[in-house]
């Protein structure tokens, strides 16, 4: 390779690292009401949807009477197993447009799988106890975080192009917000989304 070479590819690297980055968009959630600040999901929108299935397993387990994690956010495409792993039998099901599904009576020990590829909620409930209630969240990329008891969160936003994009929330009991940003100049800085109790909206419009 002789040195006009070398310099074509090494112009060929800087232009593509200048067209993504390696870095975080964190910041803090305050919600109203809350006593704990936590499993407040955090999202991007208007950017490239999941390309192919992800290759990590989900799993949303029964235990003394209760699902867990109590929201379980995923990627679409992703597949989901149900464990049951309490002692008594259950039956998880979801009357929610975005995947409707009933797997009947399971005992202990047994397990279902349930692939979701339509963005969107699922509430899940269990037929033998009504107390139990969990959320799928399905999201449409992998461009999201949970806030820990603090409140505070970080998506990885490594390889995703410069460019204007909407930082959305949702929970159970808050109403969604949004707060729109650019790359890269919202890497690395802290947002602060103050949010307030009510009914909450859909994922996507």
């Amino acid at each position: 390779m002789n040195t006009k070479q070398i310099l074509i590819i090494g112009c060929i690297l800087i232009l593509t690292a200048s067209h993504t980055f390696a870095s975080n968009i964190s910041g803090r959630v305050k919600a109203q009401g809350l006593r704990k600040q936590d499993n407040i999901l955090v999202y991007l929108t208007k950017t490239p949807d999941q390309a192919a299935p992800p290759k990590e397993a989900f799993i949303l387990d029964q235990n003394n009477l209760t699902f867990l994690p109590h929201i379980l956010v995923i990627p679409k495409g992703a597949t989901v197993s149900f464990p049951n792993n309490d002692k008594v039998d259950h039956n998880v099901f979801s009357l929610s447009r975005t995947r409707k599904f009933n797997f009947g009576s399971y005992k202990p020990g047994v397990s279902q799988d349930v692939t979701f590829d339509k963005p969107g909620i699922v509430e899940l409930r269990c037929d033998l106890h009504s107390e139990m209630i969990s959320y799928i969240l399905v999201l449409k990329n992998s461009y999201f975080a949970l806030t820990d008891k603090q409140g505070n969160f970080a998506i990885d936003v490594t390889g995703l192009a410069p460019g204007k994009y909407m930082l959305k929330t949702w929970h159970e009991k808050l109403k969604n917000s949004k707060l729109r940003l650019e790359l890269p100049g919202a890497v690395n800085k802290q947002s602060i989304l103050n949010l307030k109790r009510g009914a909450p909206g859909v994922l996507y419009k």
